[in-house]
């Protein structure tokens, strides 16, 4: 994926990209343009935060009704 900033300009750089990892690998990822444009790095950070609050928040907490 190429994202934020650099996957308004992706019509440009996926070419090069995919002629450099032909050169440095065997591999053979898929490249492609973000959707999320400019506000992939803040989605993906929002994310993250949810994903690591979520069991104190609410699991931990809900546990604690149950018994």
């Amino acid at each position: 994926m190429v994202g934020g900033g650099l996957g308004a300009s992706a019509d440009l750089l996926l070419e090069p990209l995919e002629q450099a990892l032909q050169r440095l690998t065997p591999l053979r990822p898929a490249l492609a343009a973000s959707l999320l444009g400019e506000d992939a790095v803040l989605l993906g950070a929002v994310s993250s935060a949810v994903e690591t609050a979520r069991p104190e928040a609410f699991e931990r907490r809900t546990s604690r009704l149950r018994r």
